[in-house]
């Protein structure tokens, strides 16, 4: 981190600088740096090494603007930065350092992996002593569940050997940067954007984190939000520039989400504004993108976070919702220094077309290459989800995979569902667990990334509110009754799931049709009750079949004749009992069963 020496006493101080540091050998070479502090105006800025040429590009009293232009095979070492005003002068120590190269850094992430989404306030408490840390909103009360549990990222490093033997590959962490207000566990109300909040732990603490599950052979998904902070952040009271936000504490819109306008050829141009400068709410102000200095910013905070924790990917929040050319040259500037990468972004839409649109190199018509390599599939989520309830068939979830010739690349789409923002699978299904074991099932053997949401693996229910649905995972705080990270503290039903769940995940991982294989469907039958897939690579084939109906079907599979030989040898992939099937019989399917077959050569 930057240290400060003022050499006066007068008008001139320098509270922070932001990145705090910069690294040689960066594509990103001239860096902006963000100056906080007081007699700012009409300064001057100069390093003591003639090496790194200095532009100081806009000052005020509050703050100043200054880009270095940092040369290639720079030597990395603590360089002097000398700020003066009048006679005053501040000399800052600003860290240039070499990169790390290790090879487990920046991964990316695929359809070759499972990734599993903790909410880290609950998940579980590793050290108990930052429950209450200095300098941030006391707001932990492990008997509200409206209020922060205790949940940290040494609880997340304590359980990584669970999470590696449960199967899954990529961590998806909600937000972890400082959220300095009440009711914000969640994470999305940012008040400094370059310091993990200290009731999770610190800086060091999340690299230690991210460095610890590479160890494990887990990537990590960092959650990113460019569109709006916490209304707590100092930029708030103290704006850098009048056009940092859209609106103003006192004045600006709110409740406006037209996702499809952005693409809609018919929509009024306001309306696409609208969309994207209104408040989620009146505690996350809303960022202006356009703003060139805040644009530059928000670059740099994310190439920084990637560089210094050597994260494996984005999940960027809210995606349609802030401006889209910022997006586009966000996305570009990330994947170029980390061609490797993957971002994800949310786009909750209903429509695989609104959906599609966002991913980059699609032939769809719309107004800029968005770059962005992965969208998650809320189509097909609410698809899971309408089956789940029984407002919806097999047929729906078919309807929904037809549409993949929307997307430029339907392998690279999260799927899932359920996630953090609505009522967990398990609370919608009524618990119906045979249903919650199909949907789990073609989670799992379908096309795209399957995401998990932590618990799913245990059956944990939640309720209708936020609050219920991220509740706590049992065993992982102080005082806890039970603890459902092992076997004897879970239920016969918790054990049920679980042994289903870490089953699938690690046949997913052995059996490459699955994450490789092309995805061939048939209509579903029986009044749309009956599902059948296969997952072909090679000479590979996996048949999968789902029965949506209470009463056990006999399954014509003779249109899947051309596939494989009569009477052909299939071991069960939950079960592994081997068993014959021939295209010209029909197969037994029990009433809500996911049948997943791999063909014995």
């Amino acid at each position: 981190m930057s240290s400060l020496i003022c050499e006066s006493n007068h008008n001139l101080s320098i509270d922070k600088v932001e990145p705090p540091n910069w690294w040689v050998d960066m594509k990103w070479n001239c860096v902006q740096l963000m100056i906080y502090g007081k007699g700012l105006t009409n300064i001057s800025a100069e390093f003591q090494n003639d090496q790194l040429a200095t532009t100081v590009l806009k000052s005020s009293n509050s703050y100043a603007f200054v880009q270095v232009k940092i040369p290639d095979n720079l030597p990395p070492a603590i360089y002097l930065l000398e700020i003066t005003a009048l006679r005053q002068k501040a000399v800052i120590d600003f860290p240039i350092l070499a990169r790390d190269t290790s090879p487990y850094r920046h991964k990316g992430f695929n359809n070759a992996d499972v990734v599993y989404l903790i909410t880290p306030d609950r998940f579980a408490n590793g050290d108990p002593t930052n429950d209450l840390a200095d300098g941030v909103v006391s707001d932990f009360d492990p008997n509200s569940i409206s209020k922060r549990q205790g949940g940290d990222l040494s609880g997340i490093i304590d359980r990584l050997p669970y999470l590696q033997d449960l199967g899954v590959s990529v961590l998806w962490l909600n937000p972890v940067l400082e959220n300095n207000g009440t009711n914000s566990y969640h994470g999305y109300a940012a008040t400094d954007l370059y310091r993990i909040d200290p009731r999770l732990g610190s800086n060091t603490e999340y690299k230690e984190f991210v460095d610890q599950a590479h160890a494990h052979q887990i990537k990590i998904i960092f959650d990113h939000v460019s569109n709006h902070i916490g209304i707590g952040h100092p930029w708030v009271q103290n704006l850098p520039s009048e056009n940092w936000l859209n609106g103003s504490i006192t004045e600006h819109s709110s409740d406006k989400h037209y996702i499809s306008s952005i693409n809609d050829p018919h929509a009024d141009p306001n309306t696409v504004k609208l969309l994207q400068s209104f408040w989620f709410v009146d505690s996350m102000p809303d960022l202006n993108q356009k703003d060139p200095y805040l644009a530059n910013y928000l670059i740099q905070n994310t190439l920084w976070w990637i560089e210094f924790a050597g994260i494996d990917g984005i999940r960027e929040d809210t995606y349609p919702y802030a401006d889209q050319e910022f997006l586009s040259r966000w996305a570009a500037t990330i994947l170029s220094q980390y061609p490797n990468f993957n971002i994800v972004g949310e786009i909750w839409a209903n429509s695989s077309s609104s959906v599609a649109m966002f991913q980059k190199g699609n032939f769809l018509p719309h107004q800029k290459e968005t770059n962005l390599p992965c969208v998650m599939d809320f189509p097909l989520c609410q698809a899971f989800r309408q089956y789940l309830t029984g407002t919806g068939k097999l047929q729906n979830i078919y309807e929904v995979l037809t549409q993949d010739f929307l997307y430029s690349d339907p392998n690279n789409l999260l799927t899932f569902f359920d996630n953090h923002d609505m009522p967990r699978g398990v609370f919608i299904a009524e618990e119906n667990i045979q249903k919650i074991k199909q949907v789990i099932a073609m989670l799992l053997t379908l096309r795209g990334i399957p995401q998990l949401l932590y618990g799913t693996e245990i059956n944990m229910v939640g309720g209708e509110s936020h609050v219920q649905l991220r509740a706590n995972f049992p065993g992982g705080f102080p005082n806890d009754k039970r603890n459902a990270f092992d076997t004897v503290g879970r239920t016969v039903v918790e054990n049920d799931i679980f042994t289903y769940v870490r089953k699938l995940l690690k046949v997913r991982k052995r059996v490459s049709p699955l994450t490789t294989g092309k995805l061939i469907h048939y209509p579903p039958d029986y009044g749309n009750d009956v599902y059948k897939y296969l997952r072909i690579s090679g000479e590979e084939i996996v048949l999968v079949i789902i029965n949506g109906h209470d009463e056990r079907r006999p399954v014509d599979l003779s249109e899947l004749a051309h596939w494989f030989e009569p009477d052909s040898r299939f071991i069960n992939l939950v079960t592994d009992k081997i068993c014959t099937i021939s295209s010209t019989e029909r197969l037994v399917v029990q009433s809500w069963q996911a049948l997943i077959l791999h063909q014995i050569p």
